[in-house]
């Protein structure tokens, strides 16, 4: 899939909308971002596999907020999801893991459907 960027040109005022939001498409994340300016008739749109950057996050745990999560044990999402999702290097995972790790909720479903303990069948124990 071709990815499209476009930079504004525009100074921001009360009629510029910016949308962002993220989904999970075939087992991956993706975000997705649209600015439109009625004023000066501009639109871009633009999008991307993964994490996506600061700036659209920002915007997406703003109107979302996070999700505390868990990172290893028992009751945690797997670390290998974890690293695979966010790129963490070994003392960032280990922070992680000591921490916790505020997730989208989006990122959060991604992760839980990676192992975490939202996926796994409850135990029925034994008579």
């Amino acid at each position: 899939m071709a990815e499209h960027f476009v930079t504004l040109h525009c100074e921001p005022c009360a009629s510029c909308r910016f949308e962002a939001w993220q989904r999970v498409v075939e087992g991956r994340l993706r975000w997705e971002e649209q600015r439109y300016c009625p004023t000066d008739e501009a639109l871009a749109c633009g999008g991307g596999w993964g994490p996506p950057p600061p700036w659209v996050r920002e915007r997406i745990v703003a109107a979302e907020g996070t999700v505390r999560l868990a990172v290893g044990g028992p009751d945690g999402v797997p670390l290998k999801a974890v690293r695979a999702l966010y790129g963490l290097t070994l003392p960032q995972l280990r922070e992680a893991r000591e921490t916790g790790l505020a997730a989208t909720p989006v990122e959060a479903e991604l992760l839980r459907a990676a192992g975490g303990p939202a996926a796994r069948p409850p135990t029925v124990p034994s008579l």
